[in-house]
């Protein structure tokens, strides 16, 4: 929010911020309280919940760093949010009449903040259920306005057509004026049709920061729907790029680079802040994995000096893997089944049945259409042989595609991604990825039977090759497992690069403990002599 400031700006800023402490489970403000006070967490987590007519709409978490309370205030009404400390934590806050006195002195702050707030207020409009059970949404933004704008232009080009043919229609015979009034409704419906599209497809689309990712959500009306993401973590640049319009309208393409994959944000509203933001919260994410880092090893020490464990410390909560099978009770042709750790993925119900038709069809019409075209059954021996080949040479298609379609498979397992593909009585293909090399993850579904079955192809880059998850159902739901076991498994590398730093500590306090005793009993002895 302050990027860009001197320091002398910084110094009349911080001359009028005042401290105060908030123990944990103590609540700083309640929803219909007035709004007195602008605050900026700097230790300690917060957790807000915005309140709508004594109902909890939702709630999101404020770690070091976060400003809040400014809503109120820039609207002048009552606290819409209730706002408690989860850990003791510590707070700056600026008077309501600072607050606006800074918004005044420095325009730049006014702007940070208030796009900072436009993607908490869309927040609170949307919901996404692809979200991990300890993740939480930073920001949310769409593309700029203008990228609409520019699409409605299109339904505003036909719209103008259509009534240049009612204006011709107006001077037409009695016989081309209804084809050119039917024409022009046609065209007048059509281009209404279509800037409802747009502007549907448009509010479709999300850019997200959340604590643990970077992702582009894109839907196309009943044509395609992606998600693409790259762990936050994993960040190494992020890129502006924008053209001569983009500067004049205030939008630009973001490229979030990981070790070797992209996510691309195109036309995001206010850029520059918007790189910001994610540098800033990357950042964030880094130095909360050092500090948790520093924490583990910190509280190993007072346990080898005798000290015991601190109370208020508390262990990074894990993620939590999805071990449920809720997207099939029961089906036939299952396409996920769980077994402990291990998800396994068969391609959709679709297209297995796709690949069956044709062989079906031919089954069908030799066992029904036979007895017609021979005026009965085969008379002859070599009849029925003929019958029964021709019979059994598309059941034996539908068997060998059934088995094949089974031997397909996706696996993930708590460390390792695997693709399978195994011709029945043939060769067998299996390629493999470590879980910690995954750089980056997307999924897409494509058309509109796509959408409609709910199927598509996740892919997932690795290094400098990538793995394809093809025809899976649900791809939104796989991509899911994948991020949780991702999380899960850093988690545990994380615990056990810690174990083992806990233990050379210990070891190396332990060694100094007692050649510190050896070297001190030396002059205990020469004290007694004296």
């Amino acid at each position: 929010m302050f990027r860009g400031l001197s320091e002398e700006q910084l110094e009349q800023i911080a001359a009028r911020l005042h401290d105060h402490t908030l123990p944990a489970n103590q609540l700083l403000y309640g929803a219909g309280e007035r709004a007195e006070n602008f605050y900026i967490l700097v230790s300690g987590q917060l957790l807000n919940q915005e309140i709508h007519a004594g109902q909890r709409v939702g709630e999101y978490l404020l770690e070091p760093g976060d400003p809040f309370g400014a809503e109120s205030l820039l609207a002048g009404t009552d606290r819409q949010a209730a706002v408690s400390a989860l850990r003791p934590s510590q707070l700056l806050y600026l008077t309501g009449r600072d607050f606006q006195w800074m918004l005044a002195e420095f325009p730049q702050v006014a702007g940070s903040l208030r796009h900072l707030l436009f993607g908490r207020e869309l927040l609170a409009q949307v919901e996404f259920d692809w979200l991990e059970d300890n993740e939480v949404v930073y920001y949310v933004a769409r593309k700029h306005p203008s990228y609409l704008w520019f699409r409605l232009a299109r339904s505003v080009v036909v719209a103008i057509f259509a009534m240049l043919i009612f204006y011709f229609a107006i001077s037409a015979g009695p016989g081309l004026q209804f084809y050119l009034v039917l024409a022009g409704a046609t065209l007048l419906f059509g281009s209404v049709g279509l800037g409802i599209w747009e502007a549907l497809d448009w509010r479709n689309d999300f850019y997200l920061i959340t604590n643990l990712r970077v992702v582009w959500l894109e839907q196309v009306l009943l044509s395609s729907s992606s998600r693409i993401e790259a762990p936050l973590a994993n960040t190494q640049s992020v890129d502006l790029h924008t053209a001569l319009m983009g500067r004049l309208m205030g939008y630009g393409d973001i490229i979030v680079r990981t070790f070797t994959g992209t996510v691309l944000m195109p036309s995001v509203s206010d850029p520059v802040r918007t790189k910001y933001l994610i540098e800033d919260y990357a950042a964030r994410t880094k130095r909360q994995n050092r500090q948790a880092r520093h924490e583990s090893i910190r509280q190993a020490v007072r346990q080898s000096l005798g000290l015991g464990t601190e109370n208020g410390s508390q262990p990074a909560s894990k993620p939590r893997l999805p071990m449920v099978d809720h997207t099939q009770r029961f089906s036939l042709f299952k396409t996920r089944t769980v077994n402990g750790d291990t998800i396994t993925y068969h391609k959709h119900w679709f297209s297995l049945f796709s690949s069956l038709a044709l062989p079906a069809i031919f089954a069908i019409a030799v066992l029904i259409g036979a007895p017609v075209v021979l005026g009965g059954f085969p008379k002859t021996a070599l009849g029925w042989l003929v019958s029964i080949v021709a019979f059994l040479a598309p059941v034996s298609l539908i068997v060998y595609r059934v088995l094949d379609w089974k031997n397909d498979i996706y696996i993930v397992t708590p460390e390792t991604l695997i693709d399978t593909e195994k011709k029945p009585l043939g060769s067998e293909v299996t390629k493999s990825a470590p879980l910690a090399n995954v750089l980056s993850l997307e999924n897409h579904k494509v058309g509109l039977l796509g959408l409609l079955l709910n199927f598509g192809e996740v892919r997932i880059s690795v290094g400098d090759t990538a793995l394809s998850f093809s025809n899976v159902a649900n791809p939104a739901l796989v991509q899911q497992d994948i991020f949780a076991r991702m999380e899960a498994l850093k988690t545990k590398q994380q615990e056990g690069k810690a174990d083992e730093e806990r233990q050379r500590m210990t070891e190396w306090l332990r060694v100094y403990e007692e050649e510190r005793g050896r070297g001190q009993a030396p002059e205990a002895g020469e004290q007694a002599v004296e």
